[in-house]
């Protein structure tokens, strides 16, 4: 096949392959395959997803918006960071989170009530708060699945707690790392 050069955009409406071609046998492998809707679709490919627009409550307990996050089929999260967008204010107490696969859970990382602020009044922008995943059972009679993989697509629940009324919501972003395994 010849090399060709384009001055302008390549388009697809059905998205590109790029193949390697076995030297011996003439066998063409796909290296890499982006789906026409610009996902990259090959085992082993690490993307990012975000879920923006989660606030802290004016009153103490759960976001009023917990964020939701479609995770895909056949992924692994392997990584979780909280920005702050937007300055949250509260009276003198504590900002946490959680993640999870439903509404207010911590199945994916465990409830922290004061990792994001504690004892404090305010999150200065632009913050970034690393997570922790929940680790499964390690050194077990039995392997269980982990947590984080899922097989197919599901939500994924992204909450921020308080512990005391908010005189400013404030606004975070929850940025997603997740690796595709089919």
């Amino acid at each position: 096949m010849a090399n060709s050069t384009f001055s302008g955009p390549v388009r697809s409406e059905n998205g590109f392959k790029v193949i390697s071609v076995n030297s011996t046998t003439g066998a063409e492998t796909d290296v890499v395959d982006i789906a026409s809707t610009g996902i990259v679709t090959n085992k082993y490919v690490k993307h990012v997803g975000f879920v923006s627009g989660v606030t802290v409550n004016t009153t103490a307990g759960d976001s009023p918006a917990i964020g939701t996050f479609v995770q895909p089929a056949n992924t692994i999260i392997t990584d979780i960071k909280i920005f702050c967008d937007v300055a949250p204010v509260i009276g003198t107490g504590d900002i946490g989170y959680e993640v999870g696969t439903a509404s207010s859970g911590a199945q994916i990382v465990a409830a922290q009530t004061d990792e994001i602020l504690d004892g404090g009044t305010t999150v200065v922008v632009h913050n970034v708060t690393q997570t922790a995943l929940v680790l499964q059972t390690q050194d077990g009679t039995t392997a269980p699945a982990s947590v984080q993989y899922t097989d197919t697509a599901r939500n994924i629940f992204c909450n921020i707690t308080n512990t005391v009324d908010a005189t400013t919501a404030g606004s975070f972003t929850f940025i997603i790392e997740y690796t595709q395994i089919a």
